[in-house]
């Protein structure tokens, strides 16, 4: 079901460099198309809110929070120039924006057999941190793989949580330009100089592996690529782009 409402600002904080986490509650919302009395929001993890900042200006944002929470959570890069960034930047707790959603089609399977592999880079994590955290809420969660990239340390949005995700997650950091000391990070992170594709071709992965992408348009392009030169099924494939 679509919806369109109005989602209330209830905190900010800095997570990433030019990064900050937004955290919503939904002020009141209502069936887009009208229907039957509908008393509660929802929405399946991967999928996307469209926010409106001016008339004209709408622009669509992962959502980060696991369906199970109250708020709506998004992870925002600053973009120089940019209408939103700038609203965004200078919002205040207690603002409003009208909102349109949930859309898209990035979702997790139903195959009890799956091993999951995530891979992000920048606010890209959005999605998936939302689908790893769903995932770790079944009773018999899937095996899980986070393969997470950035220039360095500071380009890592939720670097301090990620670990907490689950137990049943393994996570892996690639670092393009600059890698930190490994002591500056839990024994459970593995973390490597180079992109995030290096984790993808140094590895033999399961066929049951299914590959939930998300980032940049080149990013997303070379790890499709790559995985078909190891033989992943395209139907295991599945990805988000960001521009």
């Amino acid at each position: 079901m679509i919806f369109e409402g109005t989602l209330r600002l209830d905190s900010v904080r800095n997570t990433a460099r030019d990064t900050k986490t937004f955290v919503f509650s939904l002020k009141e919302f209502h069936p887009l198309v009208p229907t039957e009395k509908i008393d509660s929001f929802s929405f399946a993890a991967g999928q996307f809110l469209s926010l409106q900042f001016t008339d004209t200006a709408w622009r669509a944002y992962s959502i980060a929070s696991p369906p199970a929470e109250a708020k709506i959570e998004f992870v925002v890069r600053y973009v120089e120039g940019g209408t939103a960034s700038r609203i965004w930047w200078e919002a205040k707790i207690g603002d409003t924006f009208p909102f349109k959603g949930p859309f898209g089609n990035f979702l997790l399977s139903e195959n009890p057999d799956a091993q999951l592999v995530f891979c992000g880079t920048g606010t890209g994590v959005a999605p998936l941190r939302s689908m790893i955290l769903t995932e770790n809420e079944k009773e018999n969660s899937r095996p899980m793989t986070l393969l997470y990239g950035g220039r360095d340390k500071e380009d890592i949005a939720y670097l301090d949580e990620i670990p907490t995700w689950s137990s049943s997650l393994s996570v892996s950091l690639g670092f393009s330009r600059r890698i930190p000391p490994p002591d500056s990070f839990p024994n459970a992170v593995h973390i490597d100089h180079g992109r995030i594709t290096k984790f993808i071709e140094e590895r033999d992965w399961n066929k049951k592996s299914e590959f939930y992408i998300c980032g940049n348009g080149d990013m997303v392009q070379s790890v499709v690529t790559m995985l078909g030169q190891k033989d992943i099924p395209k139907e295991n494939i599945f990805f988000e782009r960001f521009n």
